[in-house]
């Protein structure tokens, strides 16, 4: 018997052998002949009347009568399973089984003899396949890859309500402050600041925060018209750039003055404490003349509408009765008897344009000119008004009023009104030390600063300018002048929402965010991830000006490498493994934080709406960096010394910094250096063993950044304006906890304390000091919900306090409250790839004590996601 026909009767023979239990000698033959004769064949089990479903062999017996068709019973229609079974009747049964099985085999025979052609060609074509299986595998790249993708169709809008942006025109400023130097050292007496810390390369302007020099010594000497210096240092250096930057006034391309630039031009007070030196651009004894090598900064406005306007010639004279003077940017109709507010200047120039304020370097050529436009507000002009008038109030003068002779002191107000700063005449002192009488002819610069301007200017917003350039640096170190220096540059750096720069192209939008995932195991436990990305979704953050706004998948929170945005790039790109039985290690050139820490600390859906509830409120940010990170433990399993118990640590450098190190750019110093930007994140975290409850204890050191801030308000975002100065400690809590399959709760606390690495001054106002310290929270309550209304849908809503500046001891100020988000989002599950996601969101607004901010944030996206 053949190998085929064992295996058929094996089922058979064991059914029908177990039983037997009788001797030889009971045999009864007539039994046997009746049941080996008997025609009475069954094809169901049911035939049988004493054979019930709870016998112990009633399957065996079903399945060699419905698949074999070879079991009879006895002529009453019985089976008689418990009456014991001869030897005889076992051949019988078993020979009847065997004539069964021959007929099938033999109908088998037939059929493969039938479709001997159809095998035959069915046979190749495995053949076949086989071979280009094997060709396949030998040629593949990785016998291990799996392809996963996900793309994101975006269409949505988002608004902000008038008010001001704390930073809306901050990249302006920041271009223009780079004419400086991005550092200020003031009082410094090192050495000063050069292109390669401004960041500003050749052949463009140098645009240090020195220009000429300044020259010690008591007096000066001639040869001819042109004075000479004799030595400088640095700190007066400085002080004459800041000074002279101010007025508008522009030395011409020799570095020298002659003529009567060099008696009327520039004066000192010798009577104001600390001024040592008599002359601030000539002096000392002949010799080889200075050749300046430094490129000063000039900040001004210029193409004003002229306004005619009635003002006394002399303090004590009428006011006539037509028009004497014109003046740039003051309204007509303005009261000139009247101190000046800012609300008397126009806001826009001659040709009816925004006015800008400019900032661009002298000595210009076409190799060293630049130009930042910054536009002038309502609020400017009010603080430069206020500025104005601090600075006349720190000096001490004398002037020629309606009572004759006045001298002002120092600490005293003296406003400024139109009427009297265009016929007063003051009292100065030449470069040569004479005395003079200058002004009364327009608007004249207030004596009494450490560099004294006669010019008369036609321009009144120069001339304001005017009186704070003239000032000293220990003038503009006193607290009055400070703080409305401070207040002046805040308010430049602030813009009008709805307008030129913020919001005011509002529009319904529609991008994508598409990416591919190749993911390779080598053995099985690791991973290496290789990720190609395109995003051109509009930043949400950006465009309202306020990146609490930031979606969780728009440009905002995309790591860009080397912070310039492409079509499609690299988006992750790092090696995983397992290190012993409880930890797993990670190094890439673009590594993501939460590819290595070990978890997000909660159950609310991934890239729901806004990044600000996808983070936790910040505390656990998207961050990709150049680095390495290791994990211990793994959540709800053993871990390394509790169970749930998990921690993880990673070093992540910004990419630009760890690829293209520089040694004439402090900013880039390689992977590791000291002004390297990077960000050291450590998590506990723990989840108990019915995966219920997940808590995570999360901190960061981070260098050059802020990433808590970066869902934030502006000024949690940049608390100094340059990212760059950032120096934070961030700290945060999440608890997360899932009351049932479809209901979850999470919670998260966030906490930061930021201080700035440098001292750091704006168009030559100070504005931190190195070790100045922000400090910002956040907080956040989420529930998402499974199965809502349908199988397969999902909702949330979440509300939280966004990160926010509660304290700032540098001149940047502080949030004036905490903004509340709010979101909430219903996603249809339309297949198992493909989703359909509507939300809306609202964050309120806040205003610091300068009155910038405000204008709430609303927004509304519909997301369809394709998961394949």
């Amino acid at each position: 018997m053949k190998l085929f026909q064992q295996l058929l009767l094996a089922p058979a023979a064991l059914g029908l052998v177990a039983p037997l239990g009788a001797m030889a000698a009971e045999l009864n033959m007539d039994g046997v002949n009746k049941y080996a004769a008997s025609s009475e064949q069954v094809t169901s089990i049911t035939q049988f009347s004493d054979v019930k479903p709870t016998d112990w062999a009633y399957q065996a017996l079903s399945n060699l009568i419905e698949r074999y068709g070879c079991v009879a019973g006895y002529p009453n229609g019985t089976f008689k399973g418990g009456q014991a079974m001869t030897r005889w009747e076992a051949a019988a049964l078993l020979n009847a089984c065997l004539d069964r099985v021959t007929e099938i085999t033999d109908e088998l025979r037939r059929l493969m003899k039938e479709f001997e052609k159809e095998l035959a060609i069915t046979k190749a074509r495995v053949d076949g396949l086989e071979a280009k299986v094997g060709e396949l595998q030998a040629t593949q790249f990785s016998t291990t890859t799996k392809l996963n993708g996900q793309v994101r169709f975006v269409m949505g809008d988002v608004y902000r309500g008038d008010g001001y942006a704390n930073y809306g025109q901050g990249r302006a400023l920041m271009g223009a402050a780079k004419l400086y130097g991005q550092r200020a050292y003031d009082g410094s007496t090192g050495g000063f600041q050069d292109r390669s810390t401004n960041m500003i390369a050749d052949p463009l302007s140098q645009g240090e925060s020195y220009y000429y020099y300044r020259a010690g010594g008591n007096g000066a000497i001639a040869t001819g018209t042109t004075y000479q210096p004799a030595q400088t240092f640095a700190p007066q250096a400085r002080q004459l750039a800041f000074s002279t930057t101010w007025t508008g006034f522009t030395p011409g391309p020799g570095g020298t003055l002659s003529g009567t630039e060099a008696t009327g031009a520039l004066l000192v007070n010798p009577s104001i404490p600390g001024t040592t030196i008599a002359n601030p651009l000539n002096g000392g004894t002949v010799g080889t003349p200075y050749a300046p090598n430094r490129i000063r900064a000039s900040i001004y406005t210029k193409d004003g509408y002229n306004t005619a306007f009635a003002a006394p010639t002399t303090p004590t004279g009428a006011v006539p009765a037509t028009n004497n003077r014109v003046l740039e940017f003051l309204r007509p109709l303005t009261n000139t008897a009247l101190p000046l507010t800012g609300n008397e200047l126009m806001l826009e120039d001659r040709y009816g344009n925004t006015t800008p304020l400019r900032v661009q370097t002298s000595n210009s050529t076409s190799s060293n000119y630049a130009d930042a436009k910054i536009l002038l507000d309502r609020k400017d002009m009010q603080s430069l008004v206020a500025l104005a008038n601090q600075s006349r109030r720190v000096k001490t003068y004398t002037y020629n009023g309606k009572a004759g002779a006045v001298t002002k002191l120092a600490g005293q107000y003296d406003l400024i009104n139109i009427n009297e700063a265009s016929s007063r005449t003051y009292t100065g002192v030449t470069a040569t030390g004479t005395a003079t009488t200058i002004g009364g002819a327009g608007l004249t610069v207030t004596p009494g600063g450490y560099v004294q301007n006669s010019n008369t200017y036609n321009n009144v917003i120069n001339y304001l300018l005017a009186e704070y350039g003239s000032l000293g640096e220990d003038q503009r170190k006193v607290g009055y002048v400070q703080k409305a220096a401070t207040k002046f540059v805040r308010n430049l750096a602030a813009y009008t929402t709805n307008k030129n720069y913020v919001a005011d192209k509002n529009a319904f939008t529609f991008s994508h965010d598409a990416y591919l995932n190749f993911d390779t195991s080598f053995t099985g436990k690791d991973q290496f991830q290789f990720r190609i990305r395109a995003n051109n979704t509009y930043a949400f953050g950006a465009r309202a000006a306020n990146p609490g706004a930031s979606l969780s998948y728009d440009g905002a929170t995309v790591e860009w490498p080397n912070n310039s945005r492409t079509g499609i790039f690299i988006d992750k790109l790092f090696y995983r493994f397992p290190v012993g039985d409880y930890a797993v290690a990670a190094v890439g050139t673009r590594l993501a934080q939460e590819a290595i820490l070990p978890t997000r600390g909660t159950y609310y859906t991934k890239d729901a709406l806004l990044e600000f509830f996808n983070s936790s409120a910040g505390v656990f940010p998207s961050y990709t960096g150049t680095g390495v990170g290791v994990a211990l433990g793994k959540l709800g399993a053993k871990g390394f010394g509790m169970d749930g118990v998990s921690f993880g640590i990673a070093y992540l450098a910004n990419e630009s910094d760890a690829v293209a190190p520089d040694a004439s750019n402090t900013m880039t110093q390689g992977w590791f250096g000291a002004d390297t930007r990077f960000r050291l994140p450590v998590q506990l975290a723990w989840q108990s063993k019915d995966k219920k409850w997940l808590a995570s204890a999360n901190y960061a050191y981070e260098r050059g950044n802020n990433s808590m801030g970066q869902v934030g308000t502006q000024l949690a975002l940049t608390p100094f304006m340059y990212a760059s100065l950032n120096e934070s400690n961030q700290f945060g809590f999440t608890l997360a906890y899932q009351w049932s399959k479809d209901f979850s709760l999470t919670g998260a606390y966030g906490h930061a304390a930021v201080n700035a690495r440098y001292d750091n001054s704006v168009l030559g106002v100070k504005m931190a000091d190195a070790g100045d310290s922000a400090v910002m929270n956040s907080w956040m309550l989420a529930a998402n919900f499974k199965n809502v209304f349908l199988k397969g849908n999902s909702a949330g809503i979440a509300i939280g306090g966004v990160p926010s500046v509660v304290s700032n001891s540098s001149g940047w100020n502080k949030d004036g409250g905490m903004p509340t988000a709010i979101e909430t989002w219903y996603q249809f599950q339309v297949t198992d790839n493909i989703s359909i996601t509507p939300g809306i969101f609202y964050i309120s607004s806040t205003t610091n004590s300068d009155g910038n901010g405000g204008g709430d944030t609303w927004g509304g996206v519909i997301k369809t996601q394709f998961n394949f």
